[in-house]
């Protein structure tokens, strides 16, 4: 049975590698600068970007952390984000007005089942208890589907299968990884080969078998299965058999080629093609200095890349052997990054302080 929830702002006095900067009031009437971007967007495949963060003629979203973004499948002007302190905010209109809704303060992910935008699941804290909520409807309320059993834990990612949207994967704060092939109304723990308790922080499908699913584990590495969760592999060792590799931030699914994923880490990003061979994108090495927290791949182009580390934006139009660069002049930096999936020229960014 579903809970209905009372989404009262709380206080949450738990801290974890997600948890972002949180401000007292995240809503400001500074004038929107690249310098305090909270959200950005460009309509010309990363050439320029500019800040979207306006409410209203004189407040904006320029105090938040995103966490989370999801855009809806079938109108890609309706985005919505997740806050580290402040709940969600919502577009109509790509970015260009802001309305926050009513939801726990921290909104660690956000997803829209994919052949109905109707529906939505979120996982967020709520009195300090880590929680998966559900919404039908843009007007109805959020329904909490699980809850973890105590304080401290957090549901560090979600993710839904396309072929068959009844089917969710969640990981913890504390390496457990749960599925649901109900919508979310029962849940079952999956057990690992390897004894793992950090963060499952990323879980991506194979674009071509949705039996295949890849887990990534935060500063460590990364967990398969290929038989839906039946039996967990850890296959981090694979990734980087030359062992620079000693810790991963992200984990991304080439949405249109089959068995490719990319994982971001503390020496670059990784590449596994469809064969399962690894290898090491032709990064510009100055931006092996610092930890690739996003990557995007564009969903109608795989040879389109997108990563950011610290203050830059990184474009590849031809699978990562040449870079072009977008200096970002932001006191934040990039923890999102999704694409319009009708004008994939649209890109949009979350920012965060890390």
């Amino acid at each position: 049975m579903t809970k209905k929830i009372l989404l009262i702002p709380v206080l949450i006095t738990a801290t974890f590698f997600l948890s972002g900067c949180s401000v007292a009031n995240p809503v400001t009437t500074t004038k929107s600068t690249m310098n305090n971007a909270t959200f950005i967007k460009t309509i010309n495949s990363g050439t320029s970007w500019e800040p979207k963060m306006k409410i209203d003629a004189t407040k904006n979203i320029a105090g938040i952390d995103v966490l989370s973004m999801a855009i809806n499948p079938s109108d890609q002007n309706i985005i919505y984000i997740g806050t580290a302190k402040n709940g969600l905010f919502v577009t109509k209109d790509a970015g260009e007005t802001w309305t926050h809704i009513a939801y726990p303060e921290k909104a660690y992910n956000l997803l829209f089942n994919p052949s109905d935008s109707n529906i939505m699941y979120g996982s967020g804290v709520l009195n300090g208890r880590a929680k998966i909520f559900k919404r039908i409807g843009e007007d109805q309320e959020w329904k909490e589907i699980y809850t973890e059993p105590e304080n401290g834990t957090i549901i560090a990612s979600l993710a839904i299968n396309k072929a068959n949207a009844n089917i969710l994967y969640a990981g913890t704060s504390t390496g457990v990884i749960l599925k649901t092939t109900d919508a979310g109304q029962t849940w079952v723990n999956l057990k690992k080969e390897a004894n793992i308790s950090s963060p499952i922080i990323n879980i991506v499908f194979d674009s071509a078998n949705d039996q295949h699913v890849f887990f990534g584990v935060f500063m460590i590495g990364l967990l398969e299965t290929k038989n839906a969760g039946m039996t967990i592999e850890n296959i981090s060792s694979k990734i980087d058999t030359v062992g620079r590799i000693s810790s991963l931030y992200t984990l991304t699914a080439d949405p249109y080629l089959g068995g490719v994923v990319y994982v971001g880490t503390n020496a670059g990003i990784f590449r596994r093609a469809g064969d399962g061979a690894w290898s090491a994108l032709n990064l510009i090495e100055s931006s092996k200095a610092f930890p690739v927290r996003v990557i995007a791949i564009n969903p109608k182009n795989s040879k389109e890349i997108m990563y950011s580390v610290a203050g830059a934006i990184y474009k590849s139009i031809d699978s990562g052997t040449t870079w072009s660069t977008f200096q970002l002049d932001a006191a934040k930096e990039i923890g999102v990054i999704k694409y319009d999936l009708m004008d994939t020229a649209k890109v949009y960014a979350g920012l965060r302080g890390f």
